[in-house]
């Protein structure tokens, strides 16, 4: 029976209709944290964002961003809005799928939609997906690319017979093109498109399956590391020799280049139609439509062209374009052989690339491509990564049997193949997917990073006897925990389902159900193969895999299938069983709406710009901020790009500043920011020479490090020191340096020892340069004190408001929490007055984990306790008190977990003269953590030993608020209770 093609047109849009209302109505009404900031700005103004870059979602969000009618604060809502659309149509296109293959199981109507509903409303309220489509990100955008792309490969399966049929193969090469424009994911979809040709072509059987399967899969390998870098280097290749032999201008071998290649594609075209060779023509001309799609990143080129202000990897021409899509700027990660975390370097060989130097183009250098020893070598490298606290990360996650091989360096332990497989299970696949997995179809414990225990961020079923095993024990849970509202339960039920419905569809459709499983697959376990997950992210990776979860929520929506047909052995032949299989199957949606919506409700919260913006107005007019990346960048990127808020203050990127082009942007004008003075002139930057520089202590005497920049940039012999190699470089004559700072309208001097430091890398030089160029002309402020501190900086830093200054005063012993105020009036009337908080203390708004984290990491309860403390040390303690009860109502227990700064308020009230009031603080923090001590209490010994890091933690706060108190009485009351906790726990504490 033959479902008619309107009804199945009309439900399509009802389940697109359902899920961008909710969408809508949960939708984040400004940016977001993490990248999200970058892409709504580059979107808002076409500025090129990191690599490897996202043109049409930048295109798209512009459009989109036409909604807000000209207000720049709504945006962010307006792009929003695009991700929460792209989301619903992906809703809408996974229902059309479901239902062209529910079609292979029965004619009923009813079953078949029914399926659909459940299936593609499964999907759209799971967490991974629900999340992507609340924010201005790629991901949403890119899923719904994937799902397209397999829609049209059923519409061609539809159709084959028929002339027109290839319409449908020529526009998965356009989307796919198109789609790289947004992220890679959507080429996941060729191998179950190649499965769907293949069947459909030659049959069903083992050997189809398995050509298909792989000829798709090298499909993506040929389109991302053959057929895109082959025309890109071509194009490259043809305009270097235009302007370096022709005299040309820049770009104008780029068109010959093109024309070339139309040619080809035509002459091949003409031939291959000539002698009827349809196979090969639908080949060229699907690979003319992929180019096409794929020319959408010459937007990048053109913008980055206009130098607009933000113009990350600057790919300004087609070589830095190639550079900027290989992801230059980060570090390759080795796929089938390669190193692992403690091989020695044997051999580190030059690469090159080109860039445009004065006009014309000039070798410049990549990283090097590094040889290690053979001997440590190995095949499937998952422990690879030599990044600090990573070959711990790795020895904490298994037990590293190891072998000795002989290197060069001597006798070496590197973990054995077994060792890497291990890894695999545990960490990429158990940690990095399943629990992943588990999360969207099980049940989530709370949206707290997880780093391997017990308490954070594991998934659960909800039902407590299997959670106890797995998590530990589920009796005397403390508020934060239980009350978390991303703690979900969902009782397994959609994996249930899931798992139902992919054992019937395997038993009766296996054609269809190998393409589903190729999706399930590759969008899953090929990815983790693929990222090689390093063992510490900064964040939780669920949102790359959505399209592994898109493919088990078909199985959801096919178990309707398998439940009616057990109910019918029970009820045979009832119009009831339909809806009865139906409605046991809709649990799937309705648990994970009902469980899911609170913690995805973003309405109303505006933390990710209200913080970043408080930073930017902490700081004195005209400042340079140096900032360490993504959540303390971004966000204050966006309010300056976007919102225009305080646009004369320059940010200054620390992660960024080992890359020219970033170098390069930092002198130029940007908005009310007139640009910065750097003593080194771009060109050596520019050529390479400042990689690393010597420091050689050529003077006994104290220099200016404004003399020691001059030198090295100088191209004078004199200015260079004759390495071992007999080779002449630039170096720092120097270890004894200082600058110039100014301060209350006098100009201080800052001395710098470096010690036993023997090179300058040009990250460090960068920021030496800026700082002793800058610092008598305008204000130095940064975001973290780990900065300051790294530089030898931190006894010349004070706060203001939610920054550190750089100051020309010296204070002995300090810390991060022992920095007094720069400037206290101002502090306390923006602390207390002019800031907005993003309605953070609202009770109805929730604050999830990436707002919890950045609270703590921009450490704003500490910036208001160094306010309150030096209002103490001024002899005023009523404006400490204020700040303090401020603080407290700002960010309560029950939305932000108590910390170390949290604790020393109890101390500063005190010291106010608030005994009341730190008392009750006392007594409130005491009840936190013994709440927290007597849940850990109720834990078996084997799962305590595994959260023995909370233990301590719990404990030192404990301790800490003992030893503040101040009447012998309640002290003794609490030491008393603090000492059942150290002794029941003492054996944790070594």
């Amino acid at each position: 029976m033959k479902i008619k093609f309107h009804l199945i047109n009309i439900s399509g849009w009802i389940v697109f209709a359902i899920a961008f209302v909710i969408y809508s109505i949960t939708l984040e009404p400004t940016t977001s944290y993490w990248d999200c900031s970058e892409f709504i700005l580059s979107a808002a103004k076409l500025e090129v964002n990191h690599p490897s870059g996202a043109p049409f979602f930048m295109i798209l969000g512009r459009l989109f961003s036409l909604l807000s009618f000209g207000n720049p604060q709504k945006v962010a809502a307006a792009i929003n809005l695009l991700s929460a659309f792209s989301s619903a149509l992906t809703i809408m296109f996974l229902f059309w799928i479901i239902i062209r293959i529910a079609k292979n199981f029965s004619d009923s109507r009813i079953l078949i939609t029914g399926s659909a509903f459940i299936g593609s409303l499964s999907f759209a309220f799971t967490d991974s997906f629900w999340f992507s489509a609340m924010e201005g990100e790629v991901y949403a955008l890119s899923i719904f690319f994937l799902t397209i792309s397999i829609w049209s490969a059923l519409k061609w399966e539809l159709q084959s017979e028929q002339p027109e049929s290839m319409r449908w193969i020529f526009f998965i090469a356009l989307m796919a093109g198109l789609g790289i424009g947004v992220h890679l994911l959507n080429l996941l979809a060729f191998p179950a498109i190649a499965l769907i040709i293949g069947i459909r072509k030659y049959g069903y059987s083992l050997k189809v399956l398995i050509i298909s399967f792989i000829s798709g899969s090298a499909l993506i390998g040929i389109t991302l590391s053959v057929l895109s870098p082959v025309v890109l280097n071509f194009i490259a290749f043809s305009d270097r020799i235009f302007v370096n032999n022709f005299n040309m201008p820049v770009h104008s071998g780029i068109f010959p280049a093109i024309a070339c290649i139309l040619l080809v594609i035509v002459f091949l075209l003409s031939y291959f139609r000539k002698h009827k060779k349809e196979l090969s023509e639908a080949i060229v001309f699907s690979i003319l439509l992929f180019l096409v799609g794929f020319s959408i990143y010459s937007v990048n080129v053109i913008r980055s062209n206009t130098n607009t202000p933000v113009n990350f990897g600057r790919p300004d021409n087609v070589y830095s374009l190639t550079n900027y899509l290989n992801r230059e700027q980060y570090p390759q990660r080795p796929l089938i052989k390669g190193q692992n975390y403690n091989s020695p370097v044997i051999e580190a060989n030059e690469r090159y690339s080109w860039d445009i130097i004065e006009g014309k183009y000039h070798k410049i250098n990549l990283s090097a491509d590094v040889k290690y020893d053979k001997n440590s070598v190995t095949i499937f490298p998952r422990m690879y990564s030599n990044q600090e606290g990573h070959p711990e990360a790795y020895k904490r996650w298994i037990n590293i049997k190891g072998k000795k091989v002989r290197t060069e360096e001597g006798i070496l332990e590197v973990p054995t193949l077994n060792d890497q497989l291990k890894f695999f299970f545990k960490y990429q696949l158990g940690f990095m997917y399943v629990r992943y997995f588990m999360w969207n179809f099980s049940g989530r414990q709370n949206d707290i990073q997880a780093r391997g225990d017990l308490l954070h961020g594991n998934w659960i079923t909800g039902i407590s006897f299997i959670d106890e095993l797995h998590v530990g024990s589920q009796d005397n849970m403390p508020e934060w925990m239980k009350e978390n509202k991303a703690r979900n339960r969902y009782f397994m039920i959609p994996l249930l389902l899931g798992l139902t419905g992919a054992i019937h569809h395997f038993l009766n459709h296996r054609k269809s159900f190998f393409v589903v499983a190729a999706i399930f697959l590759m969008a899953g376990v090929g990815l983790v193969l693929y990222i090689n997950e390093v063992p510490i992210t900064p964040r939780e990776r669920d949102y790359v895999f959505v399209g592994s979860f898109l493919a088990f929520c078909v199985w959801i929506g096919l178990s309707v299938f398998a439940i009616s047909g057990w109910i019918n052995k029970l009820i045979p032949n009832k119009p009831i069983v339909r809806y009865l299989s139906i409605a046991i199957a809709f649990l799937s949606p309705v648990l994970l709406i009902t469980q899911n919506f609170d913690d995805h409700d973003r309405s109303d919260r505006f933390t990710a710009r209200d913080l970043p913006a408080n930073i930017l107005k902490s700081c004195p007019p005209n400042a340079i901020l140096f900032t360490n990346g993504d959540n303390d960048t971004y966000p204050l990127l966006y309010c300056q790009e976007v919102e225009n808020i305080r646009t004369d203050v320059r940010i200054v990127i620390m992660p960024f500043l080992s890359a020219n082009w970033f170098l390069n942007q930092l002198r130029n004008k940007k908005y009310d920011d007139e640009g910065l003075n750097m003593a080194i002139p771009q060109l050596k930057y520019d050529l390479g020479k400042l990689e690393y520089v010597p420091v050689v202590d050529r003077f006994e005497k104290e220099i200016k490090w404004k003399d020691g920049l001059e030198i090295i940039g100088s191209d004078n012999s004199s200015s260079k020191v004759r390495l071992s190699n007999g080779v002449f470089t630039d170096f720092l004559p120097g270890k004894q340096l200082n600058f110039e700072i100014a301060q209350n309208d006098k100009i201080s001097t800052i001395p710098v020892r470096l010690g036993d430091l023997r090179i300058l890398y040009k990250h460090e030089l960068a920021f030496w340069d800026i700082v002793a160029s800058n610092a008598a002309t305008r204000p130095i402020c940064f975001t973290s004190s780990t900065i300051p501190d790294k530089y030898g900086l931190l006894n010349y830093t004070k706060t203001e408001s939610l920054v550190y200054c750089l100051t020309g005063d010296y204070k002995n012993e300090v810390g991060f929490m022992n920095l007094p105020n720069s400037n206290p009036e101002k502090s306390y009337h923006q602390l207390m007055d002019e800031f907005k908080w993003g309605n953070i203390d609202d009770e109805n708004i929730y604050v999830d984990w990436n707002n919890v984290v950045n609270v703590g990491a921009y450490q704003i309860r500490n910036f208001f306790n160094q306010a309150a403390l030096t209002f103490i040390s001024n002899n005023r303690p009523k404006e400490a008190i204020e700040l303090i009860i401020k603080c407290q109502k700002l960010f309560p227990g029950s939305k932000i977990p108590y910390d170390i700064f949290s604790v020393e308020q109890v101390h500063i009230l005190n010291m106010a003269g608030d005994t009341d009031g730190s008392a009750l603080l006392s007594v409130t923090l005491k009840d936190y953590f013994m709440e927290n001590l007597e849940y850990f209490s109720s834990f078996k010994q084997s799962h305590q030993k595994l959260i023995s890091n909370e233990i301590r933690q719990n404990l030192y706060y404990f301790n800490r608020i003992v030893e503040m108190n101040v009447n012998k009485k309640e002290y003794d009351l609490l030491k008393t209770e603090f000492d059942k906790y150290f002794m029941r726990f003492q054996k944790y504490l070594n």
